[in-house]
């Protein structure tokens, strides 16, 4: 690459230029090694109790901020915060999603995607139909043994979060421009060897963000690996969901010290089996 795509956590222009203009960029040692740790460690009790989870797979936890202590540690530091509201471009803001993410040796590289459900047509057949709808980065993860290409990470198309956008010569999106094929193909694809596709190169601790639309993959699993994000909206994007308020939202909710509590003002939590 002939840009940088590197920064410090205080420089807030830059890395929102790198945003707008490459649609990906990395911020360094955003987490100390101990909370590097304890997110592992974290995602193991949360996630795999019991080490059931066997080679070649993966694990999700995709509410991981009702149960992490270390996550609500970050939403407590000001530098922290500073830095993802400024991406938003407002400080009134709720939490909107988060996750974790366990992947075992062998897991196989998945398709080239799209987070984002804003361009979905017809009725909403989802949760995340009704989460994924907005221009806030969906990117905020920490990958907690690194990113690499010869030790597995993630993977990002250059330049594809704007809608003027167009694939590769020999490749194609689907209508609701949520994955990559090849043309002639109808699999999506998950290969690292088109033009714009980009290996993320980043450390333990380090903060990989992404733009909305930003096309991204996780590359094949070479190691037991540990990710985990979260995502904030403003207070003023209300999102009225077809489900109640979880039991495990309520908990983290109640358990959460008086001055934090305003973060979970406007938080929907997410029902996994809501159906329309």
């Amino acid at each position: 690459m002939d840009y940088n795509i590197y920064f410090d956590r205080n420089d807030l222009s830059g890395i929102r230029q790198a945003l707008a203009t490459y649609g990906y960029c990395v911020v360094r040692q955003v987490i100390t090694p101990d909370q590097v740790q304890r997110l592992k460690d974290e995602i193991d009790r949360f996630v795999d109790p019991d080490r059931t989870v066997p080679p070649a797979s993966g694990k999700y936890h995709l509410t991981f901020a009702e149960e992490s202590e270390v996550l609500w540690e970050l939403v407590d530091d000001p530098e922290y915060m500073k830095l993802r509201t400024s991406l938003i471009g407002d400080t009134e803001v709720c939490l909107h999603r988060s996750a974790a993410i366990l992947r075992t040796p062998g897991d196989p590289a998945g398709a080239w995607h799209s987070d984002h459900c804003g361009q979905r047509k017809g009725p909403k057949n989802n949760a995340n139909d009704f989460l994924n709808r907005y221009s806030m980065p969906s990117g905020g993860w920490f990958y907690l043994n690194g990113s690499h290409p010869d030790r597995s990470g993630i993977a990002v198309m250059e330049y594809s979060h704007t809608e003027e956008w167009q694939p590769p010569e020999g490749f194609h999106m689907d209508d609701e421009r949520r994955m990559l094929y090849r043309d002639g193909d109808d699999t999506p694809y998950s290969k690292l060897d088109a033009p714009g596709m980009v290996p993320v190169i980043a450390d333990p601790g380090d903060l990989i963000l992404f733009s909305a639309l930003t096309l991204h993959v996780n590359m094949e699993t070479k190691e037991r690996r540990y990710s985990c994000g979260m995502a904030f909206r403003p207070k003023s994007i209300q999102i009225d969901v077809p489900w109640k308020l979880t039991e495990g939202a309520q908990k983290m909710i109640d358990r959460l010290p008086a001055h934090l509590k305003h973060y979970t003002e406007g938080y929907t939590s997410i029902d996994l089996n809501w159906k329309p």
